[in-house]
């Protein structure tokens, strides 16, 4: 199982109104160019224009915003301005706050706070008013979904299981593994709505377990006063010294008495192998691949991802050379022209020899053998031809484009393609090397965009290949195909 270091793309939460989302409007000057006021609407919980319904959560808190239309057709967001109030009122199983402002603090409006502690639904009405107009909007008022706890990987852009806590005495810690030294691993709160993954990191706060009942801290040192790991707010753990106690890391939701942890220790690296992308398979130039560099701590433990934190060295850079440092990728090896196979070593990070010695893990292989061979480009394909994905949610798809070459062999081209969407209000895609291929959902509104693929032909007719992104409105049937990942190419032999 692998740890590794947050990434940037598919980080967009789909409760597009959460607190830290909601913008306070500066200063009470008449917006819309002096025209009076025609139109109030009420947006909702996932960002969805004009909604008529919408759903909200215990233990996780949203928002929802105003807009309010003039008579030149202007616009603008009145979300602070208006007043907000829910029926029945005399049941509390939703509040929704005003703006306020005093010496001390500023609340911001719109934001909702489930309070029911019912296990089934219960439904509200949401009104906004300003001056004449109003909007209301019906709310269900869900139980706490099912969260879990996951990572992020830098090298994908998606999400990865944690290994499993192995019967822990607190119900809350559901997760265990281990860091080594100077490395890092991103913790993401995922919740199941109405079927939807969803990332709700934005709803919990982060902080280390302390032995003081109540308390809680975001760095951790030793004996000696040297830092241990440190966590912010958003789930980043730095672990920074080898230290033999174990840490809880814990999740805490603002609008709940509830929390989700996870459990690790920062340890020695003891072994370090390497995993090349495309398996035991000749690289073609000019393609790139990636080596991920996993860590391990005993002998048959769980292994970390230290990617991000590792540096590998290539025995003949005229053949294949990693050019990470350039294209944004850890571990990048670049095809540059057929020869004899190269050697590439890692060089970091550090393997600590226990004392006394033990054992050297079987797995422990700091080294691996690659090949570069030329060949003849002759036609791409884009893979899946069809994807689809919930309007608004965080999933985020992986396409693969797949080269056909003159000898018949086949191998991952997607790192050459500049892909484009034919809608980008519908769909988003990703030419970063980084992300190359990744797919998401723009906005709320379902609708199809055709994904193309184009990779340069020299002087000739550039090649394409096209599939179809559908993105559906939330409650209908799951999506059917978003892929986070692809069997092996003909040819190719899995790593070991």
């Amino acid at each position: 199982m692998t740890m590794t270091r947050r990434s940037s793309l598919a980080r967009a939460v789909p409760l597009a109104a959460l607190t830290a989302g909601l913008v306070l409007l500066a200063g009470c000057n008449p917006i819309g160019s002096g025209t009076g006021p025609t139109r109030l609407v009420i947006n909702g919980p996932t960002g969805a224009l004009d909604a008529d319904t919408g759903d909200t959560y215990v233990c996780l808190r949203s928002g929802l915003t105003a807009t309010l239309f003039f008579e030149n057709g202007t616009s603008a967001d009145f979300t602070q301005r208006v007043t907000w109030s829910v029926q029945p009122a005399d049941e509390p199983f939703l509040t929704i706050s005003n703006f306020r402002r005093d010496a001390t603090t500023t609340q911001a409006g719109g934001v909702l706070t489930p309070v029911s502690p019912t296990a089934a639904e219960q439904r509200v009405r949401v009104t906004a008013s300003f001056s004449n107009l109003t909007d209301t909007i019906d709310l269900r008022v869900m139980p706490k979904p099912d969260i879990r706890l996951a990572q992020r990987n830098i090298g994908t852009s998606l999400t990865e299981e944690l290994p499993a806590a192995s019967s822990p005495t607190d119900p809350t810690v559901t997760s265990a593994f281990k860091l080594g030294p100077s490395t890092s691993v991103d913790l993401t709160l995922i919740a199941n709505l109405n079927g939807t993954p969803t990332l709700v990191d934005s709803t919990a706060a982060w902080s280390f377990d302390t032995d003081v009942p109540g308390t809680s801290v975001t760095s951790v040192s030793n004996d000696a006063n040297a830092v241990i790991a440190s966590i912010n707010s958003d789930g980043l753990i730095a672990a920074t010294t080898a230290d033999a106690r174990t840490l809880t890391a814990r999740a805490k939701f603002a609008t709940c008495n509830d929390s989700i942890a996870a459990q690790f220790s920062v340890s020695p690296i003891r072994s370090i192998r390497m995993e090349p992308e495309f398996g035991a398979q000749p690289l073609i130039a000019p393609n790139s691949e990636r080596y991920v560099v996993l860590a391990g701590f005993d002998e048959s433990g769980p292994e970390q991802n230290v990617s991000p934190f590792s540096t590998i060295t290539s025995s003949n850079i005229t053949i294949a050379n990693f050019l990470s440092a350039f294209l944004g990728v850890p571990n990048l090896l670049t095809a540059i022209a057929a020869g004899d196979p190269v050697t590439l070593t890692v060089t970091t990070p550090t393997i600590v020899t226990p004392t006394p010695p033990e054992t050297v893990p079987a797995r422990h292989a700091p080294t691996i053998q690659q090949t570069v061979v030329a060949d003849t480009l002759v036609s791409i394909a884009l893979e899946p031809a069809a994807l689809s994905s919930v309007a608004g949610s965080a999933n985020v798809c992986r396409t693969r484009v797949v080269g056909t070459y003159a000898s018949g062999a086949q191998q991952d081209v997607t790192r050459r393609a500049t892909f484009a969407s034919s809608d980008n209000g519908i769909a988003i895609v990703s030419s970063l090397p980084l992300s190359a291929g990744l797919v998401g959902s723009a906005g709320v509104t379902p609708g199809t965009s055709t994904i193309t693929a184009t990779i340069a032909n020299g002087t000739g007719t550039p090649f394409t290949a096209t599939s179809t992104y559908t993105s559906v409105a939330p409650l209908t049937t799951p999506p059917a195909d978003c892929p986070q990942s692809f069997p092996p190419l003909p040819g190719q032999v899995p790593a070991p």
